[in-house]
């Protein structure tokens, strides 16, 4: 987790830490979904590892 948030914390501004949580889990609750995650709708796959394992939408 430490890790996870080190790398999160080089990506969002300052003025952002207070919402980025909250942004983050709407973001795996509409986008990057368990079972199917929406890769093409996504506005941070740049900074995917995830998104060469799936096909797009």
């Amino acid at each position: 987790m430490v890790e996870v948030e080190k790398k999160l914390m080089k990506f969002v501004p300052k003025e952002f830490l207070l919402d980025s949580h909250h942004w983050l889990i709407l973001h795996g609750r509409y986008v990057c979904l368990a079972r199917k995650p929406r890769c093409g709708s996504c506005r941070i796959e740049d900074l995917c590892e995830y998104k060469q394992k799936t096909s797009d939408d």
